[in-house]
């Protein structure tokens, strides 16, 4: 479960989006495990691993300040949250296939600021693991975001781009860090046929082993930045959740 807050202001919004980045780097840099197998218990929270996934969610959201539009009106009620599920399958590097690819399904059921339930926000990206090291890995791979039920929900239109991740682990694989960027693009609601980009998805997880298959992190609160308005979108949150791991990784 995740309960999360919206800041939509845009010199908060860069401020906080700078200074997630930097810090997903700096601790990335400052405290990687040195060569340690990766645990089944943190492959179970990494969406790069070779690994099967199955992962049930819930992500709940509330608003704490009411800020003004650029128009002049206070902004609108946004979603309330939403259900969520995610497979992973991953296809393992082999001598017919040179990259190791990870299909990654996201499946919502978002509820609108109305409290109806629909479907929305949902994806399948490819990645193709380019390279492995130690203790992280980084691929890109294809996007595809599929239209949401109505315009209540999300974008009702297809949207197709790329999208690409850099991980890796620390503290005796206790820790696992990740950044993952998102670009699509669709077509325009004028009938004209054109395209417009979609809002740039930056999500820089954080996650901690508690032990016996408990983790907490930040969860999927995806970073928004709208080309259009050149302001970003930053929710933040938390997410305590627990893994049940197989006997094996396949």
């Amino acid at each position: 479960m995740k309960i999360g807050q919206r800041i939509g202001k845009n010199g908060v919004g860069s401020t906080l989006a700078v200074a997630a980045m930097v810090g997903l780097i700096t601790l990335s840099i400052c405290i990687p495990v040195m060569g340690q197998e990766q645990s089944r218990e943190s492959m179970a929270v990494d969406a790069t691993a070779s690994q099967w996934s199955f992962q049930f969610a819930y992500e709940g959201f509330y608003d704490y300040n009411d800020d003004s539009l650029d128009t002049g009106g206070i902004r609108p009620p946004g979603n309330k949250g939403f259900l969520q599920f995610r497979l992973v399958a991953p296809f393992a590097k082999s001598e017919s296939m040179p990259l190791t690819l990870l299909p990654r399904l996201t499946l919502r059921a978002v509820e609108n600021s109305a409290g109806d339930y629909g479907f929305g926000s949902s994806d399948l990206f490819v990645l193709g693991i380019i390279n492995e090291w130690a203790t992280g890995r980084w691929g890109i791979g294809p996007q595809i975001n599929f239209p949401a039920q109505s315009s209540a929900f999300g974008n009702p239109k297809w949207g197709f781009g790329l999208a690409g991740a850099v991980t890796q682990r620390a503290l005796k694989d206790k820790m696992y860090l990740a950044f993952l960027l998102q670009q699509t693009w669709s077509k325009k609601s004028d009938g004209s046929g054109d395209y417009k980009s979609s809002p740039l998805g930056i999500n820089a997880i954080i996650v901690y082993q508690l032990g016996q298959g408990w983790y907490i992190g930040n969860g999927d609160f995806v970073i928004k930045y709208d080309w259009d308005a050149s302001k970003f979108f930053v929710p933040v949150g938390v997410r305590l959740g627990k893994a049940f791991i197989g006997d094996t990784s396949t």
